[in-house]
Parts: structure tokens; sequence; C-alpha cells
């Protein structure tokens, strides 16, 4: 190519266009990464502003945290929950004591008003159970001679003499358990809950968990049947945890009072006594602590369980499995639920109308246990996870 030449101009005209397109492309990419990252820096400088301006406010008593602020501020300091529990019960001298309905709540990651709510439609009615229509009854055992005596309310005084503790303590009083002194809490535990049984899956679930060596919890329905019974035994037998969930299930007559509550109650924690010699001591409200059912009520009759020494669990992995989750929404969902959790209590059904929940155990099972979680059934001194109550 001779300098001069028409194709020597060609080429320069194309190379000087090529060089005016690109470099001013080329520009605009660079300021735009710049532009981005500066952004950038600002949001996070805007925000790290916001979180100190909101704990001067704190410190200067100009606001009042509530727990969820209080809990996000505190998880941005690199603190571990271990550190601010240690904190807190220096600052009482010691271990802190069994938490009332009216101290400080403790806060359980994954566990928020909006799960319970999400989480109603998850409670079927009536638990499924073939031998309900048996004519052939267990013979009821005499609670009065086998039941632990009645202990008398406990009574505080006032300018008009001695008043019971409470206004239901006449009614069941020996139907009491002693809470424990302090609760446990362990980090990657998952805690498997059935409800509604006990039912004709009940003994599938039995035969996996044993196959598997895990423990679960069981929060039931009973019925005085022969089957229902020896389904009871066969849980405790097994060294599963049983709850009372319920004697009828039926959410406008348990709820309508604390009375009607404590009636409904009383008759399921005496069907597992007579079962199985257990004074269950833990139990789950039917739709959980929080529906639309016992809005009226629910306060009332937590306090009153509470105050009885009972502790209700609620959950923080819904397996939806009662609002027809089938196995694959169930397996994807359970274990990528937990993986965000400091340890998590699932939310299972055991009965007629979920069979999904049998069928996909095993692979549940199987994928938790190789992911290195500890499964485990509830104790009597598991710190609860509540929807509302001292543990919301």
């Amino acid at each position: 190519m001779r300098f001069g030449s028409v194709k020597f101009f060609k080429v320069l005209i194309k190379t000087v266009l090529a060089i005016a397109f690109f470099v001013p492309l080329v520009l605009c990419v660079i300021f735009g990464v710049v532009l981005y990252n500066t952004n950038s820096e600002l949001e996070r400088v805007r925000g790290e502003n916001e979180r100190l301006t909101f704990a001067a406010e704190i410190l200067t008593g100009e606001r009042i945290p509530d727990v969820e602020s209080f809990y996000g501020l505190y998880s941005s300091s690199g603190h571990s929950d271990e550190e601010l529990i240690e904190y807190i019960n220096s600052k009482h001298g010691g271990s802190l004591p069994a938490i009332s309905p009216t101290d400080t709540p403790s806060v359980e990651t994954g566990v928020t008003g909006e799960t319970g709510e999400a989480a109603q439609t998850g409670e079927t009615g009536q638990a499924g159970n073939p031998a309900d229509n048996s004519e052939t009854t267990a013979e009821p055992l005499n609670t009065a001679e086998t039941a632990a005596a009645p202990t008398a309310p406990e009574t505080t005084e006032t300018a008009a003499g001695p008043a019971p503790e409470s206004a239901y303590a006449a009614l069941y009083p020996d139907m009491t358990v002693t809470p424990p002194e302090e609760y446990v809490r362990e980090e990657g535990t998952v805690y498997l809950t059935f409800d509604d049984g006990p039912s004709d899956n009940t003994y599938s679930i039995l035969a996996y968990l044993k196959q598997y060596n895990v423990k679960a919890t069981f929060f039931v329905v009973p019925r005085r049947t022969e089957y229902c019974y020896e389904t009871l035994r066969a849980i405790a037998a097994g060294g599963h945890t049983i709850g009372v969930h319920s004697a009828t299930h039926e959410y406008d007559k348990i709820y309508a009072s604390v009375e009607a509550y404590l009636d409904d109650f009383h008759e399921a924690w005496e069907m597992i006594y007579e079962a199985t010699g257990i004074r269950a001591e833990l139990f789950r409200f039917p739709g959980g602590s929080k529906n639309d059912f016992n809005e009226a009520t629910r306060d009332a009759i937590a306090e009153e369980m509470t105050r009885r020494g009972f502790r209700f669990f609620d959950w923080n992995v819904d397996s939806n499995d009662a609002g027809g989750a089938n196995w694959t929404q169930m397996y994807n969902s359970i274990p990528k639920d937990i993986s965000g959790n400091y340890r998590s209590v699932v939310l299972m059904h055991d009965s007629a109308t979920t069979k999904n929940t049998v069928w996909v155990l095993e692979d549940i099972l199987k994928l938790l246990i190789a992911e290195g979680y500890k499964l485990d059934s509830i104790h009597s001194d598991t710190q609860p996870v509540q929807f509302i109550g001292p543990f919301a």
C-alpha cells in the first residue's frame, strides 16, 4: 500500500472513524464503572450513618427499639447470640431465671408474626384415625387414683384477704407441671414435629424415624379408642416426645374462652396420661399461637398455660404438607428454610390427608443427616419457638 494512494486514504479514514467511535465508548464504560462504585460506596456510608444515628437515638433515650430492629443492629456488630446471652446473664448476676410473660422476649431467627399468619392454613381439622368409629374403646384408668394428688392453688395476700393467684386456678388444679429452671437452645438442631395424629400414617412415620435413629415430637389429637391408645404407647416406646395439640381441633369451640380451652386441653392431657402414664408438659395451639380464631383469647390462654408450667411450641419451618405441598416442593423447601435458621422447629402433619409427608420423610431424613444436622425431639428444657408469649 503506497503512501498517498487511494487505498491508503481509505484505511486512514477507517482507522480515524474507529478511534472516534471506540474511544468515547471505552471512556463511557470506565466512567460508568467508577460512578457505580461511587454510588455503592455512598449507599454504604449512608446506611452506616443511619445505623449510627439509630444507635445514638437509642443511647440518648430518643428512640425505644423494637426486638427486630435491636437484633438487626446487634447482628451487624459481629457478636454472636451466645455473647448476647452471656452479657444478659452477667447483668443478672448469673444465669437468667425462668422467663415469665412479662420479661423481655428472646429473638429466634426465622420466627416472625408473618410466619405464624402464613402457617395458619397449614393446620387441618380432624386427625385421621381409622379406628375413630370403632366400638372397641380403651378402658379409661381411674384418674382419681392414678393422677398425682391435686395441688392447692397458690394465693396472694390482698386488702380483702387471701385471693387466688389466677381466676382459673380452681379449674383442674391438678393440671400443672414444673418448668425447667433454665432452657437449652442448641445451634444446628432440627426438631421434626408431627401434628394431628395418631392416624393410619403414624406407624409408617415411626418406622422411618427408627430406621435412621431419629427422635421426633408428636402433638396429638387423641381419641378414647384402643387403636389410638396403642399408637400413643408406640410413640412413647420409640423414645419420642408426646405433646398436646387438642382434643377436638374445633377452633370456634376451644378458643371461645380460657375456660373452654382448659376443658379441651384437660381432656386431651388426661387421655395421654391414661394411655402412656406421661404427664405431657408441651403443647401446640391448633393453628399456632397466633391465628384468626384466637385473637380475643390468645394472650389470656397463653398466660394461664404458662402459669401452670406448660410450654407451647410454634414453628419456624412450615412443610406446607397440610396445604397440599407435593414431594418435590417439600424436598426443596424444608432443607432450604432450615439452612437459614440458628435451629429449626419443622411443622409437619400425621394425618390421613398428608400422605406426601410419609413419602418424602425418608429422603428428608437422609439429606439432613448428610448435611450434618442434629435431629432430636423437643425436651422439657428445650427453649420454645413462639409467635407470641415469653419466647416470641
